[in-house]
């Protein structure tokens, strides 16, 4: 039987499911519920020193897209403390304290870090994803930004907490930044252990074009920009993923953003990811989906012959070229016709004139066709087939 153990950054790790900081990590009953779905850890809901606004949970969910959170309320560090006590007392979760300090006061980084520390967290995730203002101390040119879009702020940060802790500090970065390369650097740099790529964009909700466009976040049609995570992102955090493992390759990585089942999880490790955090696809279908990821991730893995995560840990790597690098070898599609059903949705593609429907029935002109693939994608039979010539 496959092992599904793993070492990431310093954390001994049952397996590579992680739930992500959100509401799910919030509450003790939640976390009981999520050891007991087969979670190894859970990074405990966002806790900051100072809240400089009153956030309630205004979501809008789209199943394709993934959901918007304008705002969702974050932890009291005494909250944080009590619930991190408790749940290192009744569970064996390992324990991830989500966190960011006072704007103004860089100490506070490494004093709540400490605090959290002594609380029983295993792990220090310093938020640098949402929009936390920097410290007044951080003399840069970016006053007042985001504070995952400055590297040099980035690794002051990390700097104060590393010295304040001895456990294990991820920093979970911004992608948004167009630096989260240079981020990790930095960080990796003054000490961090672990860096979690977590592809979440600053997005608009919603809008009911038949009222005026009012957003359509539930009992607020005004509101401010979200954090969208879920399904559309999650190829881009297996760029970031590739990215920063070529510019950090000693550092721990974990990933996140539209993981909703295990063969999502297996292209995350693919692409370089010793953990993965996991949170919308639970948050709609409870933590049974976690079970079911661990159980799948188990059973391929066994049928596939890995004996361990390590084995199949950056296979997909090797395979990114740069532009330029690229082969192309003289393909074609080529149609399975025991398998199609003649619907014709390929034959509609607009650019391409090798595919044809006639009367029910689909060809090909080999002759005609660039090898593009599109109708792969499109055809609902999963028929088509791109061949060698």
């Amino acid at each position: 039987m496959a092992d599904l153990s793993i070492h990431c950054g310093g954390l001994k790790l049952k397996n590579p499911m992680i739930v992500a900081s959100s509401p799910l990590t919030a509450r003790l009953d939640l976390l009981k519920e999520a050891e007991e779905k087969g979670a190894a850890g859970a990074a405990v809901k966002h806790t900051m020193m100072s809240q400089r606004f009153e956030a309630k949970p205004r979501w809008h969910y789209d199943k394709k897209i993934g959901v918007t959170v304008s705002g969702d309320p974050r932890l009291h560090p005494d909250t944080a403390y009590n619930l991190i006590r408790r749940a290192k007392e009744q569970t064996e979760l390992i324990l991830i304290a989500n966190m960011s300090g006072t704007p103004g006061k860089l100490e506070s980084w490494g004093e709540l870090a400490r605090n959290l520390q002594q609380a029983g967290a295993d792990g220090i995730e310093l938020n640098f994803n949402c929009p936390n203002l920097l410290s007044a101390e951080i003399k840069t040119a970016v006053q007042g930004a985001n504070l995952g879009a400055d590297p040099e702020a980035c690794r002051i940060v990390v700097s104060e907490v590393k010295k304040a802790v001895d456990i294990p500090v991820i920093v979970k970065l911004s992608t948004e930044s167009g630096v989260a390369v240079k981020v990790a650097q930095f960080c990796r740099e003054a000490g961090t252990d672990i860096v979690n790529i977590h592809a979440g964009y600053r997005s608009a909700p919603g809008i009911d074009i038949y009222n005026g466009g009012r957003f359509l976040y539930p009992g607020s049609e005004a509101g401010s920009f979200g954090g969208c995570t879920g399904p559309w992102s999650r190829r881009f955090t297996h760029r970031f993923l590739s990215d920063i493992h070529a510019a950090v390759p000693d550092a721990g990585l974990m990933g996140g953003s539209g993981i909703q089942n295990w063969e999502h999880v297996v292209e995350a490790i693919m692409f370089g990811a010793e953990s993965v955090q996991i949170c919308t696809s639970v948050i709609e279908g409870g933590f049974g989906v976690i079970e079911s990821c661990v159980q799948g991730l188990e059973r391929f893995m066994d049928q596939q012959g890995y004996a361990g995560i390590r084995d199949m840990l950056g296979l997909a790597l090797p395979y990114v070229l740069k532009p330029g690098e690229m082969e192309y070898k003289n393909v074609a599609a080529a149609i399975d016709a025991d398998k199609c059903s003649g619907c014709g949705l390929c034959a509609k593609i607009g650019h391409c004139t090798a595919i044809t429907n006639e009367n029910g029935k689909t060809n090909v002109n080999p002759d005609n066709c660039v090898g593009c693939g599109f109708c792969v994608g499109v055809c609902p039979r999963k028929c088509i087939t791109m061949v060698e010539r």
